[in-house]
């Protein structure tokens, strides 16, 4: 017995391609008032001899807005960040400059990127801020972006990245100036 051949799914469903969009969240950024901050924490795994001993681990930290570094590459020391996690503020001239001329496309690519020791789980946190104290140290919320790398690249060196996508929109505001 043969059976009648099936026919083919395109006649069956009579399938009709659509386009798709792409939605990015949004992001609006007041240039006088908001601010991009890096937060570093260091977890110490090992126990060297002294707190200066090696003097020259760290975590190396850059954030990039469209490819362009406005933060680092820098790199927090050990003895900095044992104490108390630390803030690293981004420049607003550098941001600011970067931002109006990602704002002329309407899209703004983060890139987060950190590199440290496999023994001291370095942890980075990128947080979108508006009218911050200098005298923070920890940050409420949850942050904009995230990175700690658990797979080591090599025998001690581990890096991560995180990258995120947004649609940009600024808020300047316009300045009077009274002329007497």
């Amino acid at each position: 017995m043969r059976r009648a051949p099936a026919p083919p799914l395109a006649r069956e469903l009579r399938y009709v391609p659509r386009a798709v969009e792409v939605v990015y969240p949004r992001l609006s950024f007041d240039l006088d008032r908001d601010a991009f901050v890096v937060w570093l924490r260091w977890v110490s795994l090992e126990r060297p001899p002294s707190p200066e001993a090696p003097p020259s681990q760290g975590i190396r930290v850059e954030l990039q807005l469209n490819r362009n570094p406005v933060l680092g590459p820098t790199i927090a020391y050990r003895r900095e960040l044992e104490p108390t996690p630390r803030l690293y503020r981004v420049p607003k001239s550098r941001c600011a400059e970067v931002l109006r001329v990602a704002s002329r496309r309407g899209l703004l690519d983060v890139q987060l990127i950190i590199h440290g020791s496999i023994a001291n789980a370095p942890y980075a946190a990128l947080y979108h801020v508006r009218d911050d104290d200098a005298e923070l140290t920890e940050l409420p919320g949850t942050p904009l972006l995230q990175v700690q790398p658990s797979t080591p690249g090599d025998r001690w060196h581990v890096a991560g990245q995180a990258n995120l996508r947004v649609q940009l929109e600024l808020i300047e505001r316009k300045r009077l100036r009274v002329l007497a």
